[in-house]
């Protein structure tokens, strides 16, 4: 399947060419811009609602859960494109995550269009930070989740409303956030130093390491635990510390599987259609988690995304289908299923024109003679589930034992 004459058998360039062309998912004679719920994603609103639902609706997240930020690269233009100097595409669509932490499943997302942002009405009053992490854990609020999230979400405000919704959350915090006790961005620590606050269920919490951190939690204390550092000394580190290195790296996770294996095209003008791959890339990520946790056969991302495409093509292409090109016909089409299927050598069935028909032998047909010019051998034989000729004795055999012949 990795040699590239098997995509020509597959489909032409330039059908493929027209199906991503015309590759349209909305009717925009139907839009209204004053009903529509997100009017800049008009294009890909339907399908990305329907696979967020599938999503959701096949898997349930475990206890603790992630939000963050993910930027898709796009360079056009386009309004809402954001400029992020951390990620790696810098330039891009602006998305808001909710993952799984210890797999980095994708369970929802939001993406961001600006101002007027899709997010739920109910917290349409808050600023974007808060509403975008309400909106993203609504149908997750009152069953004990806890939430780690970085210093762009945090903030009493937001703690504040989750602890009445029985959620927990934890995660780095700005030392001028709005309601934080006023010393706490003045404080100077010597390396190591601690100092915290408490009201009710919400700690925060100032450490200094090699600069200071400052976080928040509904879940720890100040206590700390001895760790050994990258160097070998052992140090006193704050027990929430670890909790977050531990919980916060499932979109990034997710992010860097998706990279190895793009779907998406640097040169893809229509900011949709980049969507649209984006959201396949998703949808097998989140496959493959879903595989992992209900196989006992541990698989690699990669072995699965090639079944994934080998069980396309063998249940949606027939295997005699061949593409029509002028010139010598095509010798046959690689059935992916050769080495490892049961096949059986039959006569080729006679025709209208033929009683006794004969076709060209893709074993011989692939070698050259002493002066470099292809062999033709023709045959009476054939694999019926192949749909390739094949002599006898011993191409048959070599058809269906070796991966190059």
């Amino acid at each position: 399947m990795l040699a590239t004459p098997f995509f020509g058998t597959v489909m032409s360039e330039y059908c493929f060419s027209l199906i991503m062309k015309f590759l349209h998912f909305a009717n925009n004679d139907n839009f209204d811009e004053s009903t529509h719920p997100a009017p800049k994603l008009k294009k890909i609103w339907e399908v990305s609602q329907i696979i967020l639902r599938n999503f959701q609706q096949s898997y349930v997240p475990e206890r603790d859960i992630c939000i963050d930020e993910s930027l898709m690269a796009y360079k056009g233009r386009l309004s809402w494109i954001q400029y992020i100097a951390s990620k790696r595409a810098r330039f891009g669509v602006r998305s808001y995550l909710l993952c799984e932490s210890s797999t980095g499943y994708i369970w929802n997302t939001i993406i961001y269009t600006g101002k007027r942002t899709k997010v739920d009405p109910k917290y349409s009053n808050y600023g974007m930070a808060t509403s975008s992490v309400l909106s993203l854990i609504e149908p997750l609020l009152n069953q004990g989740y806890c939430i780690t999230m970085d210093k762009f979400y945090t903030s009493p405000e937001l703690y504040k409303v989750l602890l009445q919704h029985k959620t927990d959350a934890y995660g780095t915090v700005r030392a001028n956030r709005r309601n934080l006790p006023s010393m706490f961005g003045k404080t100077k620590l010597k390396p190591g130093g601690i100092v915290a606050w408490q009201k009710g269920k919400m700690m925060a919490l100032r450490w200094r390491d090699k600069k200071d951190v400052c976080l928040m939690s509904t879940v720890h204390n100040a206590s700390t635990v001895m760790v050994q550092s990258k160097g070998g000394k052992h140090m006193q580190k704050p027990q929430v510390v670890i909790d977050y290195n531990r919980t916060m790296g499932g979109i990034d996770r997710a992010d860097q599987a998706m990279t190895f294996y793009p779907a998406m095209r640097k040169q893809q003008k229509k900011y949709y259609k980049k969507i649209f791959r984006h959201l396949l890339e998703q949808c097998l990520w989140n496959a493959y988690i879903l595989f992992r946790k209900n196989s006992d056969n541990p698989v690699l991302h990669a072995d699965f995304i090639w079944k994934v495409a080998e069980s396309i093509f063998l249940k949606h292409q027939t295997p005699s289908m061949s593409v029509g090109r002028s010139g010598r016909r095509a010798v046959g089409v690689v059935n992916p299923e050769r080495l490892t299927g049961r096949h059986f050598i039959d006569h080729i069935p006679p025709t209208q024109k033929k009683a006794a028909p004969t076709r060209m032998c893709v074993v011989c047909c692939s070698r050259r003679d002493e002066s470099g010019k292809k062999i033709r051998k023709e045959t009476r034989f054939h694999c019926p589930d192949c749909d390739v000729g094949l002599c006898a004795v011993p191409c048959f055999r070599i058809y269906h034992t070796r991966d190059v012949f």
